[in-house]
């Protein structure tokens, strides 16, 4: 408020500046004299002026507030303007269809920034190899140093040739042919008994 006023020279239109009350911005100048000890603003009937003290606040209240635009300023390129590499993983199939896909769009839009896509049907350690999004699909546990989202549901569909259906074969040798798939125990089908 003090640098509004210094910049006005009168408190109603500092108020309006900030959209404050007369009143609120009244007091809001009022505080650092108090805190401080000493009147930063000689106030008359039509105006308001800076006292020594008051011009030498001013002077370092003015730099102060420069040096924040200037920080805030800095703090939006960076966030309106990615750059880096972006490290993305999921499965073959997911990559092939919806991350490849939107990739030229992706280098157009920011081009200071490159995708490095892991495409594989295995799910690499997201922290150990710097992995930024891991897209999954299947139940994943809480970690802590993650955040994890659901983006949308998928349905897993078991399929056989009908040959592979026909052939004869106990438990043990088909759990054996389905450890073999990417697909986790809770979504193991049931196995009629023979």
């Amino acid at each position: 408020m003090h640098v509004e006023v210094a910049q006005s020279g009168s408190i109603s239109r500092a108020a309006e500046a900030v959209d404050l009350s007369i009143s609120a911005a009244s007091r809001y100048l009022i505080l650092p004299e108090a805190r401080l000890g000493v009147p930063l603003v000689r106030r008359t009937t039509r105006n308001h002026y800076l006292t020594q003290a008051g011009a030498e606040f001013h002077r370092r209240c003015k730099s102060i507030l420069a040096d924040l635009g200037e920080a805030e300023a800095i703090i939006k390129e960076a966030v309106v303007r990615a750059s880096g590499v972006l490290r993305v993983t999921a499965s073959l199939s997911f990559c092939m269809l919806h991350i490849a896909p939107m990739l030229p769009d992706f280098t157009a839009r920011y081009p200071d920034s490159t995708a490095d896509v892991i495409a594989a049907n295995r799910y690499y350690d997201i922290i150990e190899n710097g992995v930024d999004i891991a897209i999954r699909t299947k139940v994943f546990e809480a970690d802590s140093n993650i955040t994890i989202r659901r983006l949308a549901a998928t349905r897993r569909i078991l399929a056989a040739s009908p040959s592979y259906i026909e052939k004869p074969m106990d438990r043990r040798a088909f759990r054996r042919s389905w450890r073999g798939t990417n697909c986790s125990t809770t979504t193991s089908p049931t196995i009629p008994a023979n």
